[in-house]
């Protein structure tokens, strides 16, 4: 089996409430013997599940969610007046 250790970074706005928020996750992707992949992530240190699949708001709990590229939402903070 191969492994390896990557992060990824990832900006989210709630279509419902308009809270946006951004995390990196820490991921363990290994390929096991028939190359089907497995990924593990991993947030402040806890297994928690793919931030890609089924994301709810942490503001109103609604899963309504746009995921965006890193930096997306820092990037509109700075905008706003």
């Amino acid at each position: 089996m191969e492994s390896q250790h990557v992060r990824r970074s990832y900006s989210f706005v709630c279509l419902d409430c308009g809270h946006g928020w951004e995390d990196t996750y820490d991921l363990d992707v290994t390929v096991d013997d028939h190359q089907h992949v497995i990924a593990t992530y991993h947030l402040d240190g806890r297994a928690v599940p793919s931030p890609l699949q089924s994301p709810h708001c942490p503001a109103c709990e609604r899963g309504k969610i746009r995921i965006m590229r890193p930096g997306r939402v820092t990037s509109a903070r700075a905008h706003e007046t």
